[in-house]
């Protein structure tokens, strides 16, 4: 639900966006209008488009990127996207605009509206691949098909206005119709194809969704490094990466990856990273029959624990040779088929030297009292101290 309305806010900042930048990029070229649309021969009439739907090409790839870093970083990068943006939409858009004429008018005779629709979608596709350079794991075939499926739709309303509008008028409304049905479409074909995402919610309760691919999508608090800024964190936190259909997920303070399932969830700074595969189940909990959880289940008595794990509203005493089952800690999967999902052990005589072995088929994340963190993976323990918290995945415990 958080991922469909996010992207759903996506869609529209990127299509408002592509509106502005398709009007501002025709407003500069009106001036020029009757001189660009004047010519007769057939070459004069390929460069004219190209550099009209250059300027065009241009403003729609500078405003969509323009809504990116403002979607993702949640302030306007006005010079960043002008760099990123501006240069390769001029080119791509000059490009797009004298294939589209070329063809036009090489082998269209007359008015022929449906030719001059496929056109301006071979246009947008044009210009959604050059975005898709630009924009972390959009995709060259997402890219061009969102554009050109935008351009298509945009150019049916570039014919409409230009039938009911005035000259002027008309070419405004119609390229701002191109640039905001090209900033839909790549959101949704990014949405629709992807396998891998993240869903970002932040502790003010909103939300970002960022496609996965091979380009990593990286956390921290310095800009130049982290694609997503997290203020009071590392300069680079962590990174998220899709790997052989596999997401990996790596704590670079720490060196540690570790291999993340839909549903799984990572917290850092202000904000809960929720991982999403297409291709994979959701994490599910293991039934485990009444019978196996038996004389050492976690619920034994609360005399003499030295530590207590607290999971949400439910506090479990631990000591020497307690178990912890997927019924304890449903996110869980055991890795044995007793759906034991972490015991535990005693390090020397003293009660409080105590440590928690992971027996399930995921890493698990420790944040100690100093705020350090570090990934236990299966197999591996970790020692029990009064403030340590756990993420366990969809739940998170505090050792008290």
């Amino acid at each position: 639900m958080k991922r469909n309305l996010s992207a759903l806010k996506k869609a529209l900042q990127f299509g408002i966006s592509g509106a502005v930048g398709g009007f501002a990029g025709n407003l500069i070229t009106e001036p020029f209008m009757q001189r660009l649309t004047g010519s007769a021969s057939f070459p004069d009439r390929v460069l004219s488009t190209a550099r009209w739907f250059g300027l065009v090409g241009g403003g729609i790839a500078t405003a969509i990127m323009l809504g990116y870093y403002y979607y993702i970083k949640g302030k306007p990068q006005f010079k960043q996207a002008l760099k990123n943006g501006g240069v390769f939409g001029l080119i791509a858009g000059a490009i797009s605009g004298a294939i589209a004429e070329a063809i036009y008018s090489g082998i269209g005779e007359g008015d022929n509206e449906l030719l001059r629709v496929i056109c301006w979608g071979i246009a947008g596709s044009l210009l959604g691949l050059g975005l898709a350079q630009r924009i972390p794991n959009l995709g060259a075939l997402r890219g061009m098909g969102g554009g050109g499926v935008g351009g298509v739709l945009g150019g049916c309303l570039f014919i409409l206005f230009a039938y009911n509008l005035s000259g002027t008028a008309g070419r405004l409304a119609g390229c701002a119709a191109i640039g905001f049905w090209i900033g839909i479409m790549l959101v949704v074909a990014e949405t629709l194809f992807n396998k891998a995402w993240l869903v970002i919610s932040y502790d003010t309760g909103a939300n970002r969704t960022l496609t996965l691919g091979s380009e990593p999508i990286t956390f921290g608090s310095d800009e130049n490094l982290s694609i997503i800024c997290i203020p009071n964190v590392s300069p680079l936190a962590m990174r998220f990466q899709l790997e052989a259909g596999r997401i990996v997920c790596e704590n670079v303070d720490s060196g540690a990856v570790s291999y993340l399932r839909s549903g799984d969830q990572k917290k850092i700074g202000n904000c809960t990273i929720t991982v999403g595969n297409s291709d994979l189940p959701a994490a599910t909990s293991v039934q485990v029959p009444p019978a196996t959880i038996a004389e050492k289940s976690a619920a034994n008595s609360f005399t003499r624990s030295p530590f207590f794990l607290k999971l949400g509203s439910r506090v479990i005493p631990l000591t020497a040779g307690t178990q912890l089952f997927t019924s304890d800690i449903p996110s869980l999967k055991a890795i044995a088929s007793n759906g034991v999902v972490a015991t535990v052990n005693s390090r020397s005589s003293d009660e409080l030297s105590l440590e928690l072995t992971n027996l399930c088929d995921r890493a698990w994340w420790a944040t100690d009292i100093q705020g350090d963190l570090k990934m236990v993976e299966p197999e591996s323990a970790l020692n029990l101290a009064v403030g340590t918290k756990i993420d366990f995945g969809e739940i998170d415990g505090e050792i008290i």
